[in-house]
């Protein structure tokens, strides 16, 4: 079930007062499978059949019985009865598709799609980079041309440059591949409590086979302080993560203040620049940075591909063993398409990235004096100054995000409500919730922009916000 899905069933929960319980998840994720195989909704008998929950059972379970269950999985009806909806209605002149959440993921670029295509319809370009002929030859060099160019992004050697299979399997060799050099004493690693779920829960992972996990509070504008960091080194400290800018509020970290600490103490640093890479300049070696991880989705790329630097003094315990590719730290044969679509799509984003950044400032500062007349009160989560300028979090006094973002949907308007990894939830998001904001109060919507975004796109959505806010 997607993450859409479930945030209109978490908001129909609560527009109805209806307490979810397993009988409810069944019924709902049955009638969910069959619509997608079946595209007709399921009768009263065929849920009986694959849930045991009976006709009677769902006229008590749902407010209107099969209308509810319908209408909570986004199955179409056609009646306006019972049309109990936790979204708004409104007439749109001229509906547009306004992609405001680059921060989840990005489309691929023409000139990423034109290196694609051409790959594809090249008769030699299927060769296994491994392999001693020719074709594999070829195949060796495009994917040596891509590393080159990351390298050259980040101002480090090519053999520094590990390719994944995206960003958190990145994340997950840095963190368990240093982990595992240490599994005989274990040790203690320094993360914050903002990181992103991949590294959030491959720590939990680390902690529970014996490592000992730091978890530093957030700073009140959202940053991590060096401080901080230096405050909880200890003497058996094998790692320091940090991220260099946060996916959900986009503010940016003290990367190279965080990493002259951990050189003086010796300690590996690790971050990850999921989010900042291709934004803001990056300077591993300069920084003491001695893990750096990164994904194609968030660079015009395609999802799948991802690159982890790997400073030459530091050694990893590989998680995919096999053939030995990428310096054997990454077994199975390289997806070649990919992986140059990962270094054309980094190099051009490293060449247009001041330019972007002016023009997307100026975008972000157009969108918040408009917010600002239309609610006095709204609030910006995390500091505007230390922030990626594609990112704007704000917080609605007194309207529920999920119905915001559902009406938004309704516009053509994509957004998030917190971050895309973790949508459908009911609850705040740990990074909304560790900046203490009473996210009872404020619905949190982050708009994130991109190579695509224009004014004109900005005006569409403040044309129809104040209706939708009344409404709300």
């Amino acid at each position: 079930m997607n993450n859409l899905t479930k945030t209109l069933i978490n908001q129909m929960s609560t527009a109805t007062g209806t307490i979810l319980t397993d009988e409810h998840h069944r019924v709902l994720e049955y009638a969910y499978s069959f619509y997608e195989n079946n595209r007709v909704g399921p009768l009263y008998q065929n849920i009986k059949r694959h849930t045991g929950v009976t006709k009677e059972a769902i006229v008590q379970l749902f407010p209107h019985g099969l209308n509810s269950v319908y209408t909570w999985v986004g199955i179409p009806i056609y009646s306006a009865e019972n049309g109990c909806k936790p979204f708004v209605s409104i007439e749109v002149d001229n509906i547009q598709q306004v992609y405001l959440d680059y921060n989840a993921t990005t489309p691929l670029r023409p000139e990423v799609i034109q290196t694609l295509t051409r790959y594809q319809a090249d008769s030699v370009g299927f060769g296994n980079s491994s392999s001693s002929t020719t074709l594999g030859k070829h195949a060796y060099d495009l994917i040596h041309k891509a590393r080159c160019q990351l390298a050259d992004c980040l101002s480090v050697s090519a053999k520094e440059i590990v390719f994944t299979g995206g960003g958190s399997e990145a994340n997950n060799l840095a963190l368990k591949g240093l982990a595992f050099q240490h599994l005989e004493h274990k040790g203690h690693i320094i993360t914050s409590e903002i990181e992103h779920p991949s590294v959030l829960r491959t720590l939990e992972f680390l902690q529970r086979i014996g490592f000992a996990v730091t978890y530093l509070r957030v700073e009140p504008d959202g940053h991590i302080s060096p401080q901080a960091v230096k405050d909880h080194l200890r003497p058996n400290t094998i790692l320091v993560s940090i991220m260099a800018a946060n996916n959900e509020i986009g503010v940016i970290n003290p990367l190279a203040e965080i990493g002259q600490i951990c050189q003086a103490a010796g300690v590996p640093f690790m971050v990850d620049a999921i989010q900042g890479f291709g934004k803001i300049p990056l300077r591993p070696k300069a920084w003491g940075i001695s893990l750096l991880s990164l994904s194609g989705h968030k660079i015009y790329a395609p999802k799948g591909v991802g690159a982890l630097f790997v400073d030459e003094a530091i050694t990893l315990t590989p998680l995919i063993h096999g053939g030995g590719q990428e310096f054997g730290l990454r077994a199975g044969t390289e997806n070649v398409g990919a992986i140059m679509a990962l270094g054309q799509a980094a190099r051009l984003a490293n060449t247009e990235m001041k330019r972007e950044h002016e023009r997307l400032l100026g975008l972000r500062n157009f969108l918040l004096v408009e917010l600002q007349m239309i609610v006095p009160d709204l609030i910006v989560n995390g500091s505007l100054e230390h922030r990626l300028a594609n990112n704007l979090n704000v917080g609605f006094p007194d309207v529920d995000s999920g119905s915001l973002l559902l009406s938004l949907n309704q516009i053509g308007v994509y957004v998030s409500a917190g971050s895309a990894c973790s949508a459908g939830s009911r609850s705040a998001s740990h990074v909304i919730s560790a900046l203490g904001v009473d996210a009872e109060r404020y619905g949190i919507i982050r708009f994130s922009f991109g190579l695509q975004t224009t004014q004109a796109d900005l005006e569409y959505l403040l044309n129809y916000l104040p209706q939708i806010l009344n409404q709300l």
